[in-house]
């Protein structure tokens, strides 16, 4: 046995185990830390794309008319106007029809 006293010993070796949960919790700190910075980087990059489409889309969405009119005349019929562009013949004839007033 060294020449410590046993109370030394059992506090330097409570203080070595306190000092390795510390590093561990740093550690987890740390990798949360990471997770967080990574998926607020995504949300942010996602929601900048979001808003990119959209704004497309709303561009796009003020010649819809326009252009179910155009595919109408060039015998297009509702229902594949609908479905080329993904939306429903109930919009395609309400667009037409606000087309048209």
């Amino acid at each position: 046995m060294s020449d410590k006293p046993f109370h030394q010993h059992v506090r330097d070796h409570v203080t070595d185990h306190v000092l390795d949960e510390l590093i561990k919790l740093a550690e987890q700190i740390k990798a949360t830390r990471e997770i967080t910075d990574t998926q607020a980087a995504s949300l942010y990059s996602r929601m900048e794309t979001a808003g990119h489409i959209r704004r497309q889309w709303k561009q796009v969405e003020e010649t819809l008319p326009a252009l179910m009119a155009e595919a109408r005349k060039d015998q297009w019929s509702v229902e594949s106007i609908a479905s080329t562009l993904g939306v429903t013949d109930s919009y395609v004839y309400r667009r037409l029809r606000e087309h048209t007033e």
